[in-house]
């Protein structure tokens, strides 16, 4: 497999990942935190393949490193949390404050991170489905149009780069416009079926003779 293919494949999995996040957020949270924590450990192990330049090491690292890290992930489930909620909001505010600020100063969506962190720890079902349907719909507009551009990989990092800084949204244009239409709509069906099922699962709970 060439360059090429697999950054094609990688875009393919990242837009599946977004849609299976957008609408089964919640209820796969923690498959989820085990997934990413994997993807962070593999991504370092590669990096010392790399480093070594022996890719036999930098495959046993990115096993290795993977698993440690989806484990710790687990385990440092509430660190998960504030963590998600936060880039949420990081996001999130870097994207508005870019509507209207020229400049957006890195404090701010830091600061908006830090607050969504903690808000993330308090209200956890809500900011988890939210944050879930927001950013699995992002990851699957990105990547189809990543996917549409030809780009790989790479074009998908430039247009994550430059919409937390601000720049696409301080751009604009049509292309700016339908992409932020068709993430409003995938990320508000995403919430609206997340809550539904919630609902569902709570109904389907057992009830015991007496009780109210």
């Amino acid at each position: 497999m060439d360059a090429e293919m697999a950054g094609v494949v990688w875009l393919i999995g990242a837009f599946l990942f977004g849609l299976l996040n957008c609408f089964f957020g919640y209820r796969l949270f923690i498959v989820t935190v085990a997934i990413v924590g994997f993807l962070i450990g593999a991504s370092l192990g590669y990096a010392i393949g790399i480093w070594t330049g022996n890719w036999v090491i930098g495959l046993v690292a990115a096993g290795v490193l993977g698993l440690i890290a989806g484990w710790a992930c687990i385990t440092a489930y509430y660190a998960f949390i504030f963590v998600v909620g936060g880039i949420g909001f990081a996001l999130a505010t870097a994207f508005l404050a870019g509507l209207f600020i020229t400049d957006v100063h890195v404090l701010i969506p830091i600061a908006a991170g830090v607050i969504g962190g903690f808000l993330s720890l308090w209200l956890q079902r809500v900011i988890i489905t939210v944050a879930t349907a927001a950013q699995g719909a992002l990851a699957s507009i990105l990547a189809a149009t990543a996917l549409g551009a030809g780009g790989g990989v790479a074009a998908y990092r430039t247009l994550f780069n430059r919409l937390f800084t601000g720049e696409l949204s301080r751009a604009g244009g049509l292309w700016f416009y339908v992409g932020l239409a068709l993430w409003l709509v995938l990320a508000i069906a995403g919430v609206v079926t997340q809550s539904k099922r919630g609902k569902e699962m709570y109904r389907r709970q057992p009830r015991f003779i007496g009780a109210p």
